[in-house]
């Protein structure tokens, strides 16, 4: 029997079986070892509550509606509907007056009659951007336009404002805000209130 060579297949057996180890090793020690995952965080607001979701329903009674003719004599693109009215609360049998909202919309599409608007809506709690197309101006068709932003307890607000046109001047819009804090209509201060003027300061007073 030779065994001159039985080193050489013992050796040759261990770096095998050590191949092994380290193969079967290195698949369970990445199983084993702990997955970092980025921790899921809830919205909150500045003053570290929840953010919370808000429905307003308006109604608003447009006292001004100017279309304002510009370049070319009749309707032209970049003509402008100017208009601005109160906002009455739609929740409940009786409206009462929650605010006001104003704006334009700039004609781009004479076809369509349609324009890019802009206006902002003046409630207790602050104020709430709106900006998106719409079409059928000066009476719009129903749309649906972006909340860009806003002010008070809307300054994180997103979310979007649904349009319809019940008369030329009286518009139904629902207010679908995200990332507010629970407000009810009534409880700030009067929107309307202006705020008191501050008297001037003079030089070494």
């Amino acid at each position: 029997m030779n065994i001159a060579g039985r080193p050489f297949i013992f050796l040759a057996v261990a770096v095998l079986g050590c191949s092994a180890g380290l193969a079967l090793i290195g698949p369970a020690s990445a199983d084993v070892a702990p997955r970092k995952t980025a921790p899921t965080v809830a919205p909150h607001t500045d003053d570290g509550s929840p953010a919370k979701s808000r429905t307003i329903r308006v109604e608003a009674q447009l006292q001004v509606g100017e279309e304002i003719d510009l370049g070319a004599t009749g309707r032209s693109v970049g003509d402008q509907f100017v208009f601005s009215g109160k906002l009455m609360s739609a929740e409940g049998t009786e409206g009462h007056s929650v605010g006001r909202i104003g704006g334009f919309c700039v004609i781009d599409d004479l076809e369509r009659n349609a324009g890019q608007c802009v206006s902002t809506a003046v409630l207790a709690g602050g104020q709430i951007t709106i900006q998106g197309e719409q079409a059928g101006i000066p009476a719009p068709s129903p749309v649906v336009n972006a909340i860009t932003g806003g002010t008070g307890e809307f300054r994180n607000a997103r979310g979007q404002v649904v349009q319809r046109v019940l008369t030329p001047a009286t518009w139904r819009l629902t207010f679908e805000v995200s990332d507010v804090q629970s407000h009810q209509m009534g409880d700030a201060r009067d929107p309307f209130e202006a705020p008191m003027p501050m008297p001037p300061s003079l030089p070494g007073k």
